[in-house]
């Protein structure tokens, strides 16, 4: 039986009033979600997804999924890990509440697999986030394929964090990466690109990476004019790299705010990531967000928001 352990505030209630959603955006009630595990990067991810909620106007759940914790006590009181479990949380709820003092926050500790406890928070929430140390490194295999775990099946987009190197890349734009998925692929990662740049104010560079041989459906995204009818107040830059490699992408797009990609549509069934998409996720020092594809929302899932 699932379990959960609210930390103040309790019950998830409001220590702040957030702002009313904009047209067209999430409403309020929808969170974001980022899963901690204890780790100077997972707090990484908690400053980062505090940003993005206040950005969105949207409450922030600090979610930490706990497979150690046992049993009840004898004495029927609670696991004697729980202390453990809840301190990992209030840690993040105290920088997240020093990082962004107006965002509604509320922590949440969950016996069992994380895959399982992200994928039941994303199904009601509108973005995961996750931190990663992303050295290359072999054993940072563990931390890339939980992620990918998630993001191959999350509903909601899910931003994997890198541990932090250096200054913010101040001037740098977002970016899309397109080509990557199916048409409809594409699109769902322009939209979720375009209001990313419209709420962090910064520009929005287009990387088109489709194969050049390849016959596809023509789209707005590769229209300059569609896109100026549509996002008229976004600076758009486009630029193409067909049939890129992974680290040809990395180069491309590296260092920026947010880099926006496709998840793809896996292997068999649909539960892991390709092997670009692995190898982005061990080396890309930008956070990185992961887009689900559209047949997710045809098999029954929620659609990706913006």
């Amino acid at each position: 039986m699932s379990m959960s352990a609210p930390l103040a505030p309790t019950s998830r209630e409001e220590d702040a009033n957030a702002a009313s959603a904009k047209d067209g955006e999430d409403p309020p009630g929808r969170e974001v979600v980022v899963g901690v595990d204890g780790t100077e990067v997972g707090l990484g991810a908690v400053r980062w997804a505090a940003q993005e909620a206040a950005r969105r106007s949207a409450p922030l759940r600090i979610l930490h999924a706990a497979p150690y914790l046992g049993h009840p006590a004898a004495t029927g009181g609670p696991p004697p890990e729980l202390p453990r479990a809840r301190g990992i949380t209030a840690v993040a709820y105290t920088v997240a509440r020093h990082t962004e003092p107006g965002v509604q926050s509320s922590t949440e500790v969950v016996p069992g697999d994380p895959v399982t406890a992200l994928l039941r928070a994303a199904a009601a929430g509108q973005l995961v986030v996750l931190g990663s140390s992303t050295t290359g490194a072999a054993d940072e295999m563990v931390l890339a394929t939980m992620a990918a775990k998630v993001a191959a099946r999350s509903p909601a987009p899910v931003v994997i964090v890198p541990r932090r190197r250096g200054a913010e890349p101040e001037g740098r734009p977002a970016v899309a990466v397109l080509g990557v998925g199916d048409r409809a692929d594409d699109e769902a990662v322009a939209l979720f690109a375009a209001a990313t740049a419209q709420r962090s104010g910064v520009p929005l560079s287009v990387l088109q990476t489709r194969s050049s041989g390849r016959t596809v459906p023509a789209s707005w995204v590769d229209d300059l004019d569609e896109w100026a009818q549509r996002f008229p107040d976004l600076t758009v830059q486009h630029s193409e790299l067909p049939a890129a490699r992974a680290n040809q992408v990395l180069r491309a797009t590296c260092p920026s705010p947010l880099i926006m990609i496709s998840a793809g549509h896996g292997t068999l069934l649909h539960r892991s990531l390709d092997g670009p998409h692995l190898w982005l996720l061990r080396h890309c020092t930008s956070p990185m967000a992961l887009i689900p594809p559209t047949d997710r929302h045809a098999r029954g899932e929620a659609a990706p928001p913006g």
